[in-house]
């Protein structure tokens, strides 16, 4: 079909007249089937609104033809293949139904749901269900600085990075403010020890349970840069998840109970309801 057709004219105009807000009483037919029509308001709202008129126009051009060949579908499979058609019938019943009930199910739930988590009930839940959460890495709790090999601060590090005492770690922190240093210090946060060798490369040399067993507190050197790693914690694969690797996964379990149990009481107060106004029954055989 050309851009000139009749159809795209339709529609060019149909997508002018929107655009400008203007409404008119009567409806335009736009296409039909026998005595179906397809109509403006079918489709005005089908047309995406991130589409310029051109654009508009053309989708709406093989809107209309896409809904005429699926009318003459519709009406050949019922002539040809009346027993598929019933079970067609059926299986679009039962998703219609299925999808109807979802929609109304998900709105009461939107409703009513309490998307508010505490810390406490986090923490309940992670502390009597500890068997679920499994690591599936190594993970740290660590320190490091990253400095260049001729920094003038390598000496006071190497004296400093064990972090004894407040004192060394206040001196670790205020050289660790200084441009050509890197430092991470977060001592009560874990980290994959996938991640850590991310930023330092050359750990990828060392067995992973071996580094973390046995070096606890170590200085290497890799290109042109010192390393000092300060290992306060760690927790071997297949270990006892963090928490704070854990808290996202927990807060969706408890939203998703009480989802479910949303979705349960709403269900039985309609049945309940359905009993008492004598709207349903279960008739016993």
């Amino acid at each position: 079909m050309t851009t000139s057709s009749p159809t795209r004219f339709i529609f060019f105009w149909l997508v002018l007249l929107f655009a400008s807000c203007k409404n008119e009483s009567n409806e335009k037919n736009l296409a039909r089937f026998k005595d179906v029509y397809l109509n403006e308001s079918d489709i005005i709202n089908e047309i995406p609104i991130t589409l310029d008129q051109k654009d508009s126009a053309i989708f709406a051009d093989n809107y209309i033809h896409k809904w005429l060949v699926d009318q003459m579908i519709m009406d050949k499979s019922e002539v040809m293949i009346p027993l598929e058609v019933l079970k067609v019938e059926k299986k679009i019943n039962k998703y219609k139904m299925s999808l109807i009930s979802y929609e109304f199910e998900q709105f009461y739930i939107n409703k009513r749901l309490d998307t508010s988590i505490s810390k406490l009930q986090i923490s309940n839940y992670y502390e009597n269900h500890l068997d679920d959460f499994v690591l599936n890495d190594y993970a740290v709790k660590c320190m490091y600085l990253q400095v260049p090999k001729k920094s003038k601060f390598i000496k006071e590090i190497k004296g400093n990075y064990h972090l004894k005492n407040e004192d060394m770690i206040d001196k670790i922190m205020e050289i660790g403010q200084n441009e050509e240093v890197s430092l991470y210090y977060s001592p009560e946060e874990w980290v994959f020890f996938d991640d850590l060798m991310k930023q330092i490369p050359i750990l990828e040399k060392y067995s992973k349970v071996e580094f973390i067993k046995k070096k606890k507190k170590v200085v290497l050197e890799f290109n042109n840069y010192i390393y000092f790693i300060n290992v306060f914690d760690f927790i071997i694969k297949n270990g006892t998840s963090p928490l704070s690797f854990e808290e996202n996964k927990i807060k969706s379990i408890i939203l998703n109970q009480r989802s479910k149990s949303l979705r349960k009481k709403l269900r039985q107060d309609l049945y309940n309801d359905g009993i008492k106004n004598n709207l349903i029954e279960k008739i016993r055989q």
